[in-house]
C-alpha cells in the first residue's frame, strides 16, 4: 500500500425502505477540515486521471457502480516511491480511500453502468494546486488501464 493512503471500510445500513451509506463524520480519523464535497460520474470504460494535488487531501467513496482506482507515488522521500496501487471500489466494496497530497490518482469506470464517485476534501478546489496528466500518454506513469483477465 502506498504510504499515507488509507482504505477505510464504510458502513451501509439497509432496511426495507432502502439504505444509508455513511461517507464522513467529523469524528472520523480522516476528517481534518471541511473544504468541499462533490460528485463526479464516470461511464464504463472511461478513464479520469491522472491528477495530483499539492495541498488537498482527497476522500473518495463510490455510491453507485464500480471503478478501478489507481494511485502512483511520485514523492522521492516516500518509502513507496514509484509504486503503483490499484483496486476496485464501489457497491460491492464500499470503502473510503484517503489520498494525501502529491500522490497521483485516477480511476476507470468498470462494469455496465455509470459510477457515482463522491469526493470529500479538506480544502476548496483551487486550480493552482492541481496538476493533470494524460492517463495514456505521459512520460511519468506507465500504466495499462485495460481490464485484466485473472
Amino acid at each position: 500500500m502506498i504510504e499515507g493512503v488509507k482504505i477505510t471500510a464504510k458502513r451501509i445500513i439497509p432496511d426495507d425502505r432502502g439504505k444509508i451509506m455513511h461517507i464522513m463524520k467529523s469524528s472520523d480519523e480522516q476528517f481534518s477540515a471541511f473544504g468541499e464535497v462533490y460528485c463526479s460520474t464516470v461511464y464504463p470504460g472511461v478513464v479520469k486521471g491522472w491528477h495530483m494535488h499539492k495541498k488537498m487531501t482527497l476522500n473518495y467513496v463510490v455510491l453507485k457502480g464500480n471503478i478501478k482506482f489507481v494511485l502512483y507515488d511520485d514523492r522521492p522521500d516516500s518509502p513507496t516511491y514509484r509504486e503503483i496501487q490499484e483496486f476496485v471500489m464501489g457497491e460491492n466494496q464500499y470503502v473510503m480511500v484517503t489520498v494525501p497530497p502529491f500522490v497521483w490518482n485516477g480511476f476507470k469506470g468498470i462494469g455496465v453502468e455509470e459510477a457515482f464517485v463522491i469526493n470529500f476534501t479538506d480544502i476548496p478546489h483551487d486550480a493552482e494546486e492541481i496538476v493533470r496528466m494524460d492517463p495514456h500518454d505521459n512520460d511519468l506513469i506507465k500504466y495499462d488501464w485495460s481490464l485484466k483477465d485473472r
